[in-house]
Formats: C-alpha cells, structure tokens, sequence
C-alpha cells in the first residue's frame, strides 16, 4: 500500500509537471486570443469582408427571398431565445418561492415536534388525551396531531417534486436555448453567402459596404496613431475611461425600452435591442456616454443621395467606451447629422451629431416614425467582420435607463 507520504510526493509531481506544461499550451492561446485585436487582425477582417462581398456579387441564384427568409430565420430564432430566457428565469423565481415554502414547512414541522416532546416530558400529553369527555373525543384528540403531521410531510413531498421539476424545466430550457443558438450560426452562414441585408427587415444595421468602408478608415486610423502591426490596439490607442456612464442627452423621455414590441411598420412581435429617447426635437445634440474611440459610422444620407436607398437605422455611429474599467461597445442610431469620424477619439463632453428619426431624415431613413434616439450597448469591444450582426445577436439592457414613459432631466441622472 502506498504510503500518504509517497502519495504527496507523487500530488506535487503531478502539479510541476501540469504547470509546466500550461505554460506551453496556455501562452500560445493568449497570443492567438490577443491576435485579433491587432492592426494585422483588421486587415484579416477586411480581406474576409471584400471576399465575402466578392462572392455575394458574383452569385446570381441568390435572391431577395432567400435572403429575407433567412434574415426572418435569424430574428425568429433570436425572439425565441428571448422567450426561453424569460421562461428560464420564471422558473428560478418560482424555485426559490418553493424552496422557502419547504423551509417554512419544516420550520412548523419542527416546532410541532419539539412541542409534542415537551408536552410528552411532563406528562402534559397524557393529560390532553386523559381530558376528554368521551370516547369519540378521545380518539379525535390522539389522532389530530398524527393528521397535522401527515398533511405537512405530504406537502413537502409535493414541493421536493416540483423543485425537481423545474430544475428539469431549466436544463431542459437551456438545453433548447443552446439549439437555438446553432441555428441562428447556421442562419448567419447562409447569409454571409448570400447579402448582408438585415436593414431591409426593419433591424438596425449596416451592410456589407459599409461594414468595409468603416473597417478601412479604422486600419488607417491606428496606422495615423503609430500602432504597430502586432502591438494590441487596446494599448497602442490608450484610453482614459470614464467613471460613470453619461446619458447620451442632457434629457429625454424613454418610448421604447429594451425587450418585445410590436413593430410599428409589420405589425409582429419583436425584441427591441436598444431604449429610445424620446422628448427632443431634430437637430438636439447627441453626446458621446464616456471616453472612447469611434470604430464605425453609417452615412445614410449620402447613400441615398447616390440611389441606394433608405436605411434602417438612418445615419448611425458606434464608439467602443471604456465606462468604469469596463469595455462597451456603444450604438447611436436614427441621427440628423454626425459630426465624428471614424477613430476619433472622444470623451463623454464630445458631440458626436445631432438627433434625427423625424421627417427631416425620411428621405433616407426607412424605419423611424418619428424624432428620437436609438441607443444600445454590447459588453467589451467588437472584435468581429460583421459589427452589426454581432451587436443585433449581443445587445444588452443600457443601464440606468428610467422605466417606459419616464423622463430624465441630466447626463448623469440613474436609475436602478
């Protein structure tokens, strides 16, 4: 038999040889990971990009109802996933009121013990049965407890099964969620071969061609900075962030929040992946919501201009943010006019452009129905070809956004 020496012996072999051999594996996986945000990372992007755009020009079969069905593939899937979340976190709620249920139950149960045990040492249980004035009182006295005891096992039996359900319900949930997730990879696979059109759809976006507009001027952007080829562009444009976050107006009210709305121009149920600020006329400033760096800007206006059409989403800007040591990426949508370019740097004083949505921008935009502003947020700093598809699937909830309806009066004024 091994010795409890010899066996610590062999426990710290084991661990030198494993941090040995970590420093093999886990230093060429920093490097790969850290790759991507690099001057030779974007180029990489960008040739991916006019690749893609290459092929989709050259494929005639593909047509606009593939693409939408697609595109609907992908905004159903991600409505779904929505659903399931809610439903996921439904299930939690209703967990945890079962679990204090049961601790309330045992709680009674035990205090009905120790109170028949205190009744039993001093004979006051005896005297309980022994004080009846008939034999029908006697049994109904004996039996009262046994029945009060009965009745509380037989609802802890009842709730132990329904905990045991919904933590199926919950596995079961994520299990469907994570189905869905492939989906809508193997949805966005179809589109890239085919356009990159979510704006047609009614989804905030930009396509292809802008995507390697805003690509090309960000490289020439860190190249004008001095970065070097393989130097993190994180430390090569250091930014100073911001402790707090700002409100993208100096006031507004809330129209829209994030989650399920019925879209005004189909009539259907979707997810709204941003707040809309509301209360300002066209043409108020919009300022950027702390220190950061512009990495992507739309130009509708221009676009139509040249026949291309409207845009949903109209003239849009996205600034990646450093807000507390926290990375965001963050999303202006639906403006007048834009007064920043790409890789700009910007604090939280800086007017990025003007607030639009209303008739002053319908001759390019295709999705507003009146003036507001459109603003969504991504955790960390996009670091992908396709920024809006990325930030359509990743959005989260802008914090310290008052409820529906509600007002703010100040840049600085937040709601838990």
């Amino acid at each position: 038999m091994m010795t409890a020496k010899k066996l610590g012996s062999y426990f710290i072999r084991y661990i030198f040889v494993f941090l040995i051999l970590s420093l093999y594996i886990l230093e060429p996986m920093s490097v790969s990971a850290s790759s991507s945000n690099t001057l030779r990372g974007l180029r990489q992007e960008l040739a991916e990009l006019k690749e893609q755009k290459r092929k989709n020009d050259s494929q005639q079969q593909a047509t606009e109802n593939e693409i939408r069905e697609n595109n609907l593939a992908i905004l159903n899937a991600q409505e779904e996933i929505q659903e399931s979340q809610e439903k996921i976190e439904n299930a939690k709620i209703l967990i945890a009121e079962t679990d204090e249920k049961i601790a309330e139950l045992h709680q009674q149960t035990q205090d009905l013990m120790s109170y028949f045990q205190i009744m039993q040492g001093e004979n006051v249980y005896l005297e309980f049965i022994t004080d009846s004035n008939s034999m029908t009182d006697l049994v109904m006295r004996s039996d009262a407890v046994n029945q009060i005891a009965e009745y509380n096992q037989k609802k802890l039996v009842e709730l132990e099964d329904l905990i045991e359900e919904n933590e199926q319900l919950q596995v079961d949930l994520i299990k469907y969620e994570e189905e869905l997730e492939k989906d809508i990879a193997s949805y966005e696979s179809k589109i890239d071969t085919l356009q990159y059109d979510l704006s047609s759809l009614g989804e905030v976006g930009m396509d292809i061609e802008d995507e390697i507009r805003s690509k090309e001027e960000l490289i020439e952007a860190y190249e004008n900075m001095g970065c070097e080829e393989d130097q993190d562009l994180d430390v090569c444009a250091s930014i100073n962030g911001s402790a707090i976050w700002y409100k993208p107006l100096n006031k507004g009210r809330i129209s829209s929040i994030f989650g399920k709305r019925t879209d005004p121009f189909t009539g259907k149920v979707k997810i709204h992946r941003a707040v809309d600020i509301a209360g300002n006329s066209e043409g108020t400033s919009v300022y950027s919501v702390g220190n950061g760096i512009v990495v992507a800007t739309v130009d509708a206006k221009a676009k139509a201009n040249r026949g291309e059409g409207k845009t949903c989403g109209g003239n849009q800007v996205y600034i990646q943010v450093l807000i507390g040591g926290e990375k965001f990426t963050v999303q202006y949508a639906h403006l007048l006019s834009v007064n920043v370019k790409v890789g700009d740097v910007v604090n939280a004083n800086t007017v990025i452009g003007t607030q639009g949505g209303g008739s002053k921008t319908q001759r390019w935009e295709s999705c507003s129905t009146g003036s507001h502003l459109h603003f969504g947020v991504v955790e960390g700093y996009i670091k992908t070809k396709y920024m809006a598809t990325y930030f359509n699937n990743n959005a989260i909830i802008p914090p310290g956004y008052p409820s529906k309806g509600s007002w703010f009066y100040s840049r600085t004024q937040w709601f838990a």
